[in-house]
């Protein structure tokens, strides 16, 4: 078997969730990079390619799979790097992000790696001027740098959330109330921040589960005789972040005597399929696509419904 075909198997045989699965790949230079296996359908060598006037120079145009008409993203140039160069043969990243499907041009894929979620870190301050770089991790001895896709595509399709108003009723209900809203995505947290102070709720925004669990239980040691489900009315949380994810920050406080009664919504691009089915296993209250924003509303209205 080829290492093509080996991939692709890999990702339709794809492991649980106590594991990080990256997809490493190359574009022109030695740099690793890494995406997630769980938002990636398949891998392909890149097909025709027609160009589309007048888009996003980082939109390269429009190519058939298999009669279904796909957009067509430079990797390279969404990382602000010098261009692929497509007249020699590339590869391509066939994914599904919030329900939408796109292809990422690469120059190369080496192979998919497993990581505990803890061995994948927050970027050290050396990477403060690259965004679109969400964590690190190592491979024989080698840096990878993970991407952080939802970044490269708000700036590439330039998709503003839209959060519809809410009655005054519905904010005079949620001002006495306190989410934490958790994402390593800096898009992700202000997109959250736009959800939250549309409904007029109090909010805390950190950057993973560890810091997640951090403020809770410190929450808890400053006012132990207040039940925590009264401190905090849910806890939002990605799924894939570095240091911990959305499954270990949900089987941690549904594990926890202090902290279980706390509502966990999950909130990731991932499949809906995918995405319900690791959530139950977690033990998370609910699951949500990014960014349904009706959707997540309506959920944080029912838990404060009398």
């Amino acid at each position: 078997m080829d290492n093509l075909n080996k991939i692709n198997k890999q990702i339709n045989d794809k492991a649980d969730d106590s594991q990080l699965e990256l997809l490493l790949f190359r574009l022109q230079g030695p740099t690793l990079y890494g995406v997630n296996v769980f938002k990636t359908k398949e891998i392909l060598k890149t097909p025709k390619i027609v160009p589309v006037p007048k888009a996003d120079k980082r939109i390269i145009g429009l190519l058939d799979l298999r009669g279904q008409m796909l957009t067509a993203i430079d990797m390279a140039l969404s990382l602000d790097l010098e261009a692929q160069d497509l007249t020699q043969e590339t590869m391509m990243l066939f994914t599904e992000y919030s329900r939408k499907q796109l292809c990422f041009v690469i120059n190369s894929v080496e192979k998919i790696v497993y990581y505990r979620w803890d061995q994948v870190q927050l970027p050290p301050s050396v990477f403060s001027s690259n965004p679109y770089i969400t964590g690190i991790a190592s491979f024989e001895g080698q840096l990878v740098q993970v991407v952080d896709i939802e970044k490269i595509l708000s700036d590439v399709m330039g998709e503003e959330l839209v959060v519809k108003d809410v009655s005054n009723d519905i904010k005079d209900v949620f001002k006495n109330q306190l989410i934490i809203g958790v994402d390593d995505s800096k898009t992700a947290r202000r997109h959250l921040k736009k959800i939250f102070e549309s409904i007029g709720v109090k909010y805390q925004l950190v950057h993973d589960g560890k810091e997640a669990i951090e403020l809770l239980q410190e929450m808890a040691e400053q006012n132990p005789n207040i039940p925590m489900k009264q401190q905090v009315m849910s806890v939002v949380s990605d799924i894939e972040m570095p240091e911990m994810d959305g499954y270990s920050l949900a089987k941690q406080i549904k594990a926890s005597e202090v902290l279980k009664e706390i509502p966990v919504i999950l909130n990731s691009s991932l499949s809906e399929d995918v995405g319900k089915r690791m959530a139950e296993k977690a033990g998370a209250d609910n699951f949500l696509t990014k960014w349904e924003t009706s959707d997540l509303v309506g959920k944080l209205k029912e838990l404060v419904a009398p």
